[in-house]
């Protein structure tokens, strides 16, 4: 059996402001840091063979406080980054509609397959998730595995290994420093935990 551990990072200015940001490289704020200090405790009798990490700087820090006092080796890839927002990036949905309108009308037509000018459709990134997720479980079959990403990564894993489907993406809710747990056992998959706050529960959010 392997177990995938998904761990959004924790909270950074821009989804505190909820502007649209993918691969721009922001850090956590204090919130995000104290969110991201209680999976050290979460995950403190969790047996992890290997953590892999976004290579942006708010999940690589979020990654850090599952690692520390223990020796997993961590592993950063750029297949595991958010959404590129391309002309977007930074900007809140009404900026969006009153810089790019036409960015705004092409996305409300077709949310999958619309490509952010200077940036990556829906599908585009689904696409590197799915094939950056087969090639982990097929590396470290039977073996228990924490990945940290972003929302969209995230719910990209949860539509391709469970549901199949690209469609279901938006039907997961992912919160900033939120545990999914799935399980995998030969070719079926099993969401056993999803969107698990539990840890930050003494956090003032």
């Amino acid at each position: 059996m392997t177990k995938l551990y998904l761990i959004r990072h924790g909270q950074t200015g821009d989804n505190y402001s909820q502007r649209f940001c993918g691969w721009t490289d922001a850090p956590l704020n204090e919130l995000g840091k104290s969110q991201a200090q209680s999976l050290t405790s979460a995950f403190e009798d969790i047996e992890i063979d290997i953590i892999y990490t976004s290579d942006l700087k708010r999940a690589k820090e979020t990654a850090s406080y599952i690692k520390k006092g223990k020796g997993f080796f961590v592993k950063e890839l750029d297949s595991l980054r958010e959404l590129n927002f391309g002309v977007a990036e930074g900007l809140i949905v009404e900026e969006i509609k009153e810089k790019h309108p036409q960015v705004y009308e092409d996305m409300e037509k077709d949310y999958i397959g619309a490509k952010f000018p200077e940036g990556e459709s829906l599908e585009d990134m689904h696409n590197r998730v799915s094939q950056a997720i087969d090639d982990i479980l097929v590396k470290h079959d039977g073996q228990s595995i924490a990945l940290v990403a972003h929302s969209g990564v995230i719910r990209s894993i949860i539509s391709h290994l469970i549901t199949g489907d690209i469609k279901h993406h938006w039907s997961f809710k992912i919160d900033n420093c939120s545990i999914t747990v799935i399980e995998k056992d030969k070719n079926f998959a099993f969401l056993t935990k999803l969107n698990d706050t539990w840890h930050l529960k003494d956090i003032n959010l």
